[in-house]
């Protein structure tokens, strides 16, 4: 019985210091500079999307069909823009090097004298995935209310669209944008919001192997467009790391490119964290 009570008041106490950990956290990650700078590349990426999707049509739109231009496409056409090729490197700005900087800052050594290996990273990694999917997707939902407030919500016939809005071509929820296009889009930000997640916990999971911060925040980058470039070359595209992330780049993509892509680097990611854990204990 004594044992019992004590194993919950160790838990209890280990819970709350974990709280107050993932707070604080959450604190730096959310509230840095490198958190709006992501956002504000997120923005600017899109705004090019949409400058691309509409120039100078709206002078033309009393001529053209009913929903040639409308939120959906607009959201689809910027989404399949710059943004692709960009998106690991805004996910990682956040708070992917922040270990690292623990590490030569000398806060690290501080920490672990006061909780444990696995409060920190477990703290460390929610905070990074949050603030790596947040980063991602504000832009995307901001873009989605802009458009839905200022182009019309409708879709024109398939043979009249500026899309190829056929199911193969959108991804494995394709069928969803002609029966349910607001359903599609929220869909694709989940998955935007999952991609940010799992590539900004991997950018983390690399200070396991350096402590050069820009190479932290690159190499998810690089890594994602020299695939992208091998595989497209070996005529492999759809298991191009990109596709997990603009799921219609490239038709007759599929829920099994999609999963073993994310898969694949979560995997890579908890190896790494899980080499760094055994490498704190010099620290603690």
């Amino acid at each position: 019985m004594l044992e019992q009570v004590y194993l919950l008041e160790h838990e209890t106490k280990w819970a709350r210091v974990l709280k107050i950990m993932i707070r604080h956290d959450l604190f730096r990650a959310l509230g840095n500079k490198n958190f709006v700078l992501a956002c504000v590349f997120g923005f600017i990426a899109l705004a090019h999307g949409l400058a691309d999707y509409e120039p100078g049509i709206s002078a033309r739109v009393a001529h053209l069909p009913p929903f040639y231009i409308n939120a959906y496409d607009a959201f689809v056409w910027a989404h399949n823009g710059i943004i692709g090729i960009i998106a690991p490197l805004i996910v990682t700005l956040p708070f992917a090097d922040s270990l690292a900087l623990d590490r030569s800052s000398g806060y690290l050594r501080f920490i672990l004298l006061r909780t444990s290996r696995r409060n920190y990273l477990l703290s460390k990694m929610f905070a990074c995935a949050l603030a790596g999917g947040l980063s991602i997707t504000l832009p995307f939902v901001v873009m989605y209310g802009y458009t839905s407030l200022t182009l019309p919500r409708g879709l024109p016939s398939p043979e009249q669209s500026r899309i190829v809005s056929d199911a193969r071509s959108l991804g494995p929820f394709g069928a969803l944008y002609r029966e349910a296009p607001d359903v599609y889009i929220w869909s694709l930000l989940g998955l935007i919001f999952i991609f940010g997640m799992i590539y900004a916990i991997f950018g983390l999971s690399l200070s396991a192997l350096t402590e050069n911060r820009y190479v932290i925040l690159s190499t998810p980058f690089l890594m994602c467009n020299i695939l992208h470039f091998i595989l497209s070359v070996l005529g492999l595209p759809q298991w191009s790391p990109g596709v997990a992330f603009v799921p219609h780049w490239i038709d007759n993509v599929g829920w099994i490119h999609i999963i073993s892509s994310l898969s694949l680097v979560l995997l890579a990611s908890l190896v790494l964290i899980g080499r760094m854990f055994r490498s704190l204990r010099s620290h603690a």
